[in-house]
């Protein structure tokens, strides 16, 4: 079936994409050889809207404001294309297609759950994590919010080794999982937890217990294996043999992942997810953890899991860096005015460079280019330690990849001024990202290194990944995919510290540019950070939370 050649001019809008039109397609044809009408102009949108979900963020299409997905049309001017700001013709139009667009409980490839339009798969997915974390009254689930330097993992051990010291003489403890959505973070879980254990003044066999098994990303404590024809190895069929699961950075667990967790638990065990909300959330769909934490508000109090979320709130840093803390806060609040000003007063741990100012700008590169001279320099001397502690005292975090504000402008800039050829990708202080899980080599997306010669005077180069103290050497030759970055985006940052965190945010206000994403740049920051941008950039940011479109919330009240 040949789709009505308007949607064309949607398309070149930037309203639906190719594929989603070219899915839509396959999906209206199989429907009309079973007899099914022709979809009308608004329900071929509404299909294509659907399928475009996933791709940005949402797990449904929310007719109620449906202006949100008008994207680069304006339903004032562009007069001659159909949009309605009202669901009710939507509605309408995709309850006359009942062979593609079902209701819930229904098998269809879209199911329209009130105003809210899904991919059956979507909806099931968000209906199993509903139902999970209700279960029991919510007494499965435990939440644990705070932003960074409020002490989360702190708490998570002190409450880990009272939990041991309670147990009565005999008992086995508790089978614990650790878990984040990337092997970074996972990484540093295990590390600052066997620290945090260590402080609380835990009995060595308490250690031992908490952190028996290593922290590991979701999917591999799923035991993903995308080549299987059941692609996790634990599921509902097959639970994990674990009591207890604690998750790190749970902001970063898209609505599918976080559906395959749960329903993989054991029917009497507990998780506690941990994490702050107001940061970057998944890059798939989903804002769980966000639609979670909004029972922490008092109008919840009556609710089952209003009582099972607990909120940190003192940022033990803010004696150290308390211009960053005022500068988070004011974004996080979403006050523009407050975070100019703050920005403005000018914080020994806080500076601000406009993009206009070109002798300031001018320093800023220099500043940063000193620090990855600084960087080959611990490289040449060797010592992973040095070389590791040397690559976290500076990171330039941007809001974009492209463009001479972006992570591939800043990460030439470098380079050249360094007097690296474009010909030669590989040099002694290249600090790489692993951008795709190598799992011979136990390297994961987000990993991040620093490349040095090979001891003993070689000329050949390796790169030295983990943590100071706890390092991995891997031949440049067993490096397949990974990335330069001197400058890397916010998105990929979460989960890190840096001791100077520059944010560079782009020329023009952006709709990927949200309060979100520069809370999480800023926050990246342990004693300094840099915010690279315009005064209009900055408030535009300030002003625009994302916006996800998902019923999980509505659906656990």
């Amino acid at each position: 079936m040949t789709p009505p050649a308007i949607l064309q001019d949607y398309r070149r809008l930037g309203v639906i994409g190719r594929d989603d039109l070219a899915a839509a397609t396959v999906l209206v044809g199989m429907a009309a050889r079973e007899g099914s009408p022709e979809p009308d102009l608004l329900a071929w949108l509404g299909l294509c809207l659907a399928v475009r979900t996933v791709r940005d963020g949402h797990t449904c299409v929310d007719f109620d404001r449906i202006g949100d997905w008008a994207a680069g049309l304006d339903p004032a001017t562009d007069v001659a294309l159909d949009w309605p700001l009202s669901a009710t013709p939507w509605l309408a139009a995709l309850q006359a297609i009942p062979a593609l667009v079902g209701q819930p409980g229904q098998r269809r490839p879209f199911i329209l759950d009130g105003h809210r339009l899904y991919l059956g798969r979507s909806l099931a997915e968000e209906e199993a994590i509903a139902s999970a974390v209700m279960q029991d009254g919510c007494r499965r689930v435990q939440i644990l919010l705070g932003g960074p330097g409020t002490g989360k993992t702190t708490k998570v051990a002190r409450d880990l080794v009272d939990r041991m010291a309670q147990l009565p003489a005999g008992q086995r403890p508790p089978r614990l999982a650790l878990a984040a959505p990337t092997g970074k973070a996972a990484s540093r879980m295990t590390d600052v937890l066997r620290a945090r254990c260590a402080e609380a003044g835990a009995a060595p066999e308490v250690v031992a217990a908490v952190t028996a098994e290593p922290a590991r990303t979701v999917h591999k404590l799923l035991g993903y294996n995308p080549a299987a024809k059941q692609p996790f190895a634990f599921h509902a069929g097959n639970r994990l043999p674990h009591d207890l699961v604690i998750v790190d950075e749970a902001s970063m667990l898209s609505s599918s992942l976080m559906h395959h967790l749960l329903v993989a638990l054991a029917p009497d065990a507990e998780i506690l997810l941990v994490g702050d909300p107001d940061q970057l959330a998944s890059v798939a769909a989903g804002t769980v953890l966000g639609d979670i934490a909004a029972f922490r508000a008092e109008a919840f109090a009556s609710h089952p899991l209003h009582g099972r979320i607990e909120e940190l709130t003192t940022n033990h840093r803010a004696q150290h860096a308390p211009g960053i803390v005022a500068l988070a806060q004011a974004i996080r609040q979403g006050d523009p005015e407050a975070t100019i000003a703050v920005l403005e007063s000018q914080p020994a741990d806080v500076t601000w460079v406009e993009p206009g100012s070109s002798s300031a700008f001018n320093e800023l590169t220099s500043t940063v280019v000193a620090h990855a001279e600084r960087l080959c320099q611990a490289a040449a001397g060797g010592h992973p330690d040095d070389v590791l502690r040397t690559q976290a005292k500076l990171q330039v975090l941007c809001g974009h990849r492209e463009g001479s504000f972006g992570v591939a402008g800043w990460n030439a800039r470098i380079e050249s001024r360094l007097g690296i050829p474009p010909a030669k990708p590989w040099y002694a202080g290249r600090p790489v990202m692993v951008t795709r899980n190598n799992r011979s080599l136990a390297l994961f997306n987000g990993d991040v290194g620093v490349t040095v010669p090979v001891a003993g005077g070689s000329s050949r180069l390796e790169a030295v990944f983990g943590q100071p103290g706890q390092t991995v050497r891997v031949p440049i030759s067993r490096l397949e995919d990974v990335a330069t970055v001197h400058a890397l985006t916010i998105h990929k940052s979460q989960g890190s510290e840096y001791d100077h965190a520059v944010v560079v945010l782009p020329e023009r206000p952006s709709r990927i540019v949200t309060r979100e994403l520069l809370y999480t740049g800023v926050t990246r920051a342990k004693s300094r950070v840099t915010v690279v941008g315009s005064r209009a950039v900055i408030e535009a940011a300030v002003s625009r939370p994302i916006r996800r479109a998902t019923g999980l919330t509505a659906r656990m009240s």
